[in-house]
C-alpha cells in the first residue's frame, strides 16, 4: 500500500440516505481551482476511486473511468495524469458517481460496501485537488436507474440493472465545465470517521489498478436497416454515416433501426437540439428474432432465433429513455455504462417543438489485448477464427465475462476457457493473473471458491466450478512456467480438493453437496426441470441416487492436474497423495458407474450422457482401445444427452485424447458452421436456448485452430520445448504465426504436404506428422522444412 493511501479522504453528499429503496443513484462532485502551469513539472498524477463507480472529468474532458472491478479487500484505484487537460486560469475537476445500494438488487458483478464514497488524491507544487470538505456535490435526480419493477422479464433476470431514464436538466448543463455556478450545491462530508483508540478502518483497502485502462475508440454506426415515419431512409443513413442532421417535426412518432456490422460493446452518444417535450427510447438488441406478439412480459417466454439479420423479426433488448424536458440549443444523452448491441432502435416521439438529431455515435470499449497470433487458414476457417476473436473481445473488459449483454459476470468455468484462449493469442497475462487472484480471494471456510466473483451480492454456490480453478493454475503453469503463480495458489487448490474429498460417500464417489448449492453441470434439455432452475442442469441420477458420475470424474481430472502442478514445484509427496486419491476414485467409478460399455450418470442409474463418457476418457478411467471405442460410440449414439457449447471444448479434448480428432473434426465443428449460416457475428451461448448471442465459452475454435489444426502446444511448461503436431489433412494450405513466451513460431504448409517451421528464438521443437515424431533444434530466424516422414534443411 502506498503511503498516500493512509491520508486519502473519502467524501459524500450530506443528504444521502442509504435506506432509499432505489437500485442505484447518481451523484455529481466538482472542485474549481486556479492554475498557473509550472515549468518544472511534467505530470500531475491523480489517484481516483469510488464506491460504486465513477467517471472523472477535467474541464469537461473524460479523464478516467473506474474503479476497476474488484472487492473490498483489494479496492482498486486508477492513476491518471491530468496535466494534459489543464489550462491557465480557472479549471475544474469533477466526477459522476453511480452508487449501487448494498441492500437492493443491482449490477451483479459490481461490489459495493456498506458505505458510499468518492476518493481523489493529487497534489503538485502546493496545489491539491484531493477530496475534502471544499468539494461541492449534488444528487443527479434527473438521471435514474430504471427500477426493477419495469424490467422486461422476457429477457430473463435483471442482472445488470444499469439502463437509465434521463430527463434533460437545464440546471445541470455544463456542470463539468469551468464557470458553472454550483452555489446551490452542498459541501461534501466524510462518510467514515475512525473511532478514537479503536482499530477500525474504512471499508476499502486500496490497491492500484492491475490492468490497463480500457480504450474508448470512436466509431460510427454502419447503416440503417429500416425505418417508419416521415423521415426517409436515405436521410437516416446520412445521419448515421455522415452526421447529417435529421429534424423530427413536432407532434410525430418515428422509429429507425440502426446497425453495426457485428455485435459490439461501447458507450453511445446522442447529440440533439431543441425538441422540448420529446421522448427518445433507445432499444439495444443483439439480433432480430421471432415476434412473440408482445413487447414486454412479467415473466420469461420461450424465444426463437434463426437468421439474426432477418429484419422481419422483432428486436428484444434493454432500453434507455431520454426525456427532452427543456429543449436547449444543445443537449446530449450518454448512458453511464457501456451498452452491448448489434442493432439500436430509436423511437422518437416529439412534443410541442421539432427535435433535431445532430449525431449518433459510439466509443467501442474492451480490454486492450495485443493479439500476436495470426492465422491464414482460408475461407470458412478464417471466418470461424475471426468470429471467435470478436466473441472473446466482447467478453473481456475489467474481468472476463460470461456474456456482455445479459450479465457481465465472471464465472470460474467460463473464465478458465477464456484465460486459456488468451494464452494462445497473446503474451499479456495481466487479466488472467487478476482473475486467479480474485477467485483465490473468494475462497470460503469450506474450501470452495465462489462460482461467480467479483459479485455485488452473495450468490448461489456451484461447488463443481471450484475444480476449474485447478485447471486455471494448471494452464498458466503450462504456458508460462511461473513457479511464483503456482506456489501462491497451492493452498487454494488443496482447500478445494479437500472439500471434494470430504464429500465422498460410502461408495467412494463424490456424493451430495449442501442443500443450498446448485450442483450445476451443463445446460442440457434432458436435465431441465420446468420451474425449478436449481434442480435443473444435472442428471436426475444426482437427485435419485445422491451422486452424479460426472462430479467424481471432474474431481479425478482436477486431482491429475493438481498432481502435475505439485510435481512442477517439487511437492512430490502431495502429488503422490493426489494421484492415490484419483486411483481410488477411478476404482469406485468403474465399480459402480460403468455398465454395458457405457458410463452411467449415477451409480446403477440407467441414464446416460456424453458428459460421463467424455470425462471418463479425460480422467483416464478408461484408456487405450476401450477409450477409443467408447468415444466412437459416444459420437454416434443419439440417445445420449449431449454436451452444450460450454462443454464441447471437453468433447474436443476427449476426441483428441483417443486419436479420433481428424476424422471427427468436420462433424464437431458443425454447430459453428450453423451459427455462420444464421448470420451470427459472435458465438451464441446455446444451440437450443435462444438467449445470449455472445458467450465466451463458445469461442473454443481458437483452441482447436491453434493447438490442433496448426498443432502448437507446450511440450514442456513455459514452451521450453514446443510441440508442433498439425492436422494437415484438415486444410490443403495454411499459414500462421503463434505466440509463445520463448518467441513466436511460424508454421505453414502447402498442397504437396510439406511443412515449414520457423521461430524468432533458438528453441527445441518436437514435430509430429502422421504419428511420426522428430525432435529438432530451431535456430532463430532459420526455417526448417519437414515432409511426411523425412526432414530436410
Amino acid at each position: 500500500m502506498s503511503s498516500w493511501t493512509k491520508s486519502a479522504k473519502w467524501i459524500w453528499t450530506p443528504k444521502y440516505r442509504e435506506e432509499d429503496s432505489r437500485t442505484g443513484r447518481y451523484l455529481l462532485f466538482r472542485k474549481s481551482f486556479q492554475w498557473v502551469i509550472p515549468t518544472t513539472i511534467s505530470e500531475f498524477p491523480v489517484h481516483v476511486s469510488a464506491d460504486s463507480r465513477y467517471r472523472l472529468y477535467v474541464n469537461g474532458q473524460r479523464a478516467s473511468f473506474g474503479p476497476c472491478k474488484s472487492y473490498a479487500e483489494k479496492w482498486h484505484y486508477e492513476t491518471v495524469d491530468i496535466l494534459p487537460y489543464l489550462k491557465e486560469g480557472e479549471n475544474v475537476i469533477s466526477a459522476r458517481v453511480l452508487r449501487y445500494s448494498p441492500v437492493e438488487p443491482g449490477s451483479s458483478s459490481i461490489i459495493r460496501t456498506e458505505l458510499p464514497g468518492l476518493m481523489i488524491h493529487g497534489e503538485v507544487e502546493g496545489l491539491s485537488v484531493s477530496t475534502d470538505e471544499t468539494w461541492r456535490c449534488v444528487e443527479e435526480t434527473s438521471r435514474q436507474i430504471i427500477p426493477y419493477s419495469e424490467w422486461n422479464f422476457i429477457l430473463g433476470p435483471p442482472f445488470l440493472s444499469n439502463h437509465e431514464r434521463l430527463a434533460e436538466a437545464q440546471e445541470l448543463t455544463e456542470w463539468e465545465l469551468p464557470g458553472y455556478d454550483d452555489s446551490r450545491w452542498e459541501n461534501a462530508i466524510f462518510p467514515f470517521h475512525p473511532a478514537k483508540m479503536l482499530p477500525m478502518t474504512s471499508p476499502w483497502k486500496l490497491a492500484p489498478r492491475p490492468i490497463p485502462a480500457l480504450p474508448e475508440t470512436f466509431r460510427r454506426f454502419d447503416g440503417v436497416v429500416k425505418c417508419e415515419g416521415s423521415i426517409a431512409q436515405d436521410q437516416w443513413t446520412g445521419f448515421v454515416k455522415e452526421n447529417g442532421p435529421v429534424v423530427i417535426p413536432a407532434g410525430e412518432t418515428v422509429t429507425v433501426d440502426i446497425e453495426v456490422s457485428s455485435l459490439t460493446t461501447g458507450f453511445i452518444t446522442l447529440q440533439c437540439s431543441g425538441g422540448k417535450g420529446s421522448e427518445v427510447t433507445l432499444h439495444y438488441a443483439e439480433c432480430y428474432e421471432k415476434d412473440l406478439g408482445v413487447e414486454t412480459a412479467p415473466f420469461p417466454k420461450p424465444r426463437s432465433k434463426s437468421n439474426r439479420a432477418d429484419s422481419s423479426g422483432r428486436l428484444y433488448g434493454i432500453k434507455d429513455i431520454y426525456v427532452v424536458a427543456d429543449g436547449q440549443p444543445e443537449h446530449t444523452f450518454e448512458p453511464f455504462w457501456f451498452r452491448t448491441f448489434r442493432y439500436v432502435q430509436l423511437k422518437i416521439t416529439t412534443g410541442e417543438q421539432p427535435l433535431t438529431l445532430r449525431s449518433f455515435t459510439l466509443r467501442e470499449t474492451y480490454y486492450p489485448l495485443e493479439i500476436k497470433t495470426e492465422v491464414q487458414a482460408g475461407g470458412e476457417m478464417d471466418e470461424i477464427w475471426n468470429i471467435s476473436l470478436r466473441t472473446l473481445q466482447n467478453c473481456r473488459h475489467e474481468t472476463y465475462e460470461d456474456c456482455p449483454f445479459y450479465e457481465q459476470n465472471q464465472f470460474v468455468s467460463d473464465s478458465r476457457l477464456q484465460m486459456l484462449f488468451t494464452y494462445q493469442l497473446s503474451s499479456d497475462d495481466r487479466l488472467p493473473r487478476k482473475t486467479l487472484q480474485e477467485f483465490h480471494a473468494s475462497q470460503g471456510p469450506d474450501g470452495l471458491i465462489k462460482a461467480q466473483f467479483p459479485a455485488g451480492f452473495r450468490s448461489t454456490q456451484i461447488p463443481q466450478f471450484s475444480l476449474y480453478f485447478v485447471a486455471m493454475v494448471y494452464d498458466h503453469m503450462h504456458y508460462f512456467a511461473d513457479t511464483s503463480v503456482v506456489r501462491r495458489y497451492l493452498s487454494t487448490i488443496d482447500g478445494i480438493l479437500n472439500h471434494f474429498d470430504e464429500r465422498l460417500n460410502e461408495l467412494g464417489l463424490v456424493g451430495r453437496f449442501d442443500h443450498d448449492t446448485w450442483p450445476f453441470i451443463d445446460w442440457v434439455p434432458e436435465w431441465s426441470v420446468p420451474g425449478k432452475i436449481f434442480e435443473s442442469c444435472m442428471p436426475r441420477a444426482y437427485t435419485t441416487t445422491g451422486a452424479a458420475t460426472f462430479n467424481s470424474l471432474l474431481y479425478i481430472v482436477a486431482l491429475m492436474q493438481a498432481a502435475e502442478v505439485c510435481t512442477f514445484v517439487g511437492r512430490k509427496d502431495t502429488a503422490r497423495e493426489y494421484t492415490a486419491r484419483a486411483d481410488a476414485l477411478r476404482t469406485a467409478v468403474n465399480g459402480h458407474c460403468y455398465e454395458d460399455g457405457l458410463y452411467l450418470d449415477g451409480p446403477s442409474a440407467k441414464e446416460y450422457s456424453q458428459h460421463s463418457q467424455v470425462f471418463a476418457i479425460l480422467s483416464e478411467s478408461i484408456t487405450g482401445a476401450a477409450a477409443q471405442e467408447l468415444m466412437a460410440r459416444t459420437l454416434e449414439d443419439t440417445s445420449l444427452a449431449k454436451c452444450s457449447y460450454s462443454m464441447k471444448f471437453y468433447l474436443f479434448r476427449a476426441v483428441e485424447k483417443v486419436g479420433l480428432y481428424a476424422q471427427s473434426f468436420s462433424n464437431l465443428i458443425g454447430p459453428w458452421r450453423s451459427m455462420i449460416t444464421d448470420n451470427l457475428t459472435t458465438w451464441a451461448e446455446f444451440e437450443q436456448n435462444a438467449r445470449s448471442d455472445c458467450h465466451g465459452w463458445s469461442a473454443s475454435p481458437v483452441h482447436e485452430i491453434v493447438t490442433q489444426v496448426f498443432g502448437i502446444s507446450p511440450a514442456l511448461p513455459g514452451f521450453k520445448k514446443i510441440r508442433i503436431a498439425p492436422q494437415m489433412g484438415l486444410l490443403e494450405t495454411a499459414r500462421g504465426t503463434f505466440f509463445t513466451p520463448v518467441g513466436d513460431v511460424s508454421v505453414s504448409w502447402t498442397r504437396d504436404g510439406n511443412l515449414e517451421v520457423k521461430a524468432t528464438a533458438d528453441v527445441e521443437v518436437e514435430v509430429v506428422l502422421d504419428g511420426v515424431s522428430s525432435v529438432q533444434q530451431l535456430e532463430k530466424g532459420k526455417a526448417i522444412a519437414f515432409s511426411r516422414k523425412t526432414i530436410r534443411c
